[in-house]
């Protein structure tokens, strides 16, 4: 399938990926009642879903103060270096997400590792390093308030979102004790549902080579756990939010609590973070048009006075989001960097 396929999804896509948003690994059998279709119609339309590009399933571990640390970094190219760097880039696990930006910077990328000492490392040593990289500027994040995972389509009706929440608890109650992540048990495990998040225990244990009955204990604790992310994806430019602006706002720090709370309302929004520095709060959301995003913007301004909005950065396309490749249009291309540090 070439780039030039833009067939809008179907509402029962639609409905598919939003059930997928709340509960990424539902069963198909759980589905089914939910979205009035038999399991094996959901596993065929998933798969054409998937095998197109136009949605996917990512996985990551949580992120935050106390697990992954977290930065936006800036990047300014050599002329003639974009895309030199943006290859270079692709191919780097920590840096789970990179953006064109219209104004500023060349690109906006989000980047992880294990530890303050290893972000550093990362800033300095591999990106600072890439040939072609004129600057870098990090804004490092001290906590995350929303992301990506949070943000949903308005596909199902009340009574569909609570049937889904609740196969959701069924599946993942009660909570497991904490898994090392990095260890030799886990970590392959990991690996392999970064690239595939919806990947059975059988797929697993083929893939990592332990029988199938261990892999499904594993599985089971991995996900109980609720150290990974599990997250269904859709092609930006299918949905009816097509423009990415991130703004980065500058706030009293008294005021940034009262802020995220107004924030977290819109549904709008991607990614809010708090960051060190003098703009300390930077707010990403997908909007229908670049009139809105104008509204959503004095919205803001009306809404916390006590905010400058510093700098406004509408993103021009998305390369790489939380480890996928992307096409031009924003659809997967089926390749995966696992986002997972060390």
């Amino acid at each position: 399938m070439d780039g030039t396929d833009r067939h809008p999804l179907s509402e029962d896509d639609f409905a598919l990926v939003h059930a997928l948003q709340l509960h990424p690994r539902a069963s198909w059998a759980g589905l089914g009642p939910v979205l009035d279709a038999a399991p094996v119609t959901l596993a065929r339309r998933w798969a054409r879903l998937q095998g197109s590009g136009h949605a996917w399933i990512s996985c990551y571990p949580v992120v935050g103060e106390d697990a992954m640390q977290v930065a936006l970094v800036e990047v300014d190219c050599a002329p003639g270096w974009l895309a030199g760097v943006v290859a270079a880039l692709d191919s780097e696990p920590s840096v789970m997400t990179i953006e064109y930006a219209a104004r500023g910077r060349d690109l906006l990328l989000t980047v992880n590792a294990a530890s303050f000492t290893e972000l550093s490392g990362l800033v300095l040593d591999r990106i600072g390093r890439v040939t072609g990289v004129a600057s870098v500027r990090t804004h490092l994040a001290s906590r995350v308030h929303r992301e990506g995972s949070r943000w949903r389509l308005d596909a199902l009706d009340t009574r569909q979102v609570a049937a889904v929440r609740a196969l959701r608890r069924a599946d993942t109650t009660p909570q497991a004790a904490g898994v090392d992540l990095r260890g030799p048990v886990y970590a392959p495990l990991v690996r392999e549902l970064c690239a595939d998040g919806r990947a059975s225990a059988a797929e697993l244990a083929d893939r990592v080579g332990r029988p199938a009955s261990t892999v499904r204990r594993q599985l089971s604790a991995l996900v109980r756990s609720r150290a990974l992310v599990f997250r269904c994806e859709v092609a930006q430019l299918l949905t009816r939010w097509p423009i990415c602006v991130t703004w980065w706002i500058r706030l009293p720090t008294a005021a940034v609590e009262h802020a995220v709370r107004r924030v977290r309302t819109d549904p709008r929004v991607r990614l809010c973070l708090s960051l060190t520095g003098p703009e300390n709060l930077l707010v990403t959301a997908w909007t229908h048009s670049l009139g809105e995003l104008v509204g959503m913007q004095s919205a803001l301004e009306r809404s916390l006075p006590q905010a400058q909005i510093v700098d406004t950065s509408v993103i021009l396309r998305t390369r790489k989001r939380m480890g996928w490749l992307l096409h031009p249009d924003g659809r997967a291309t089926g390749a995966c960097v696992p986002v997972f540090p060390g």
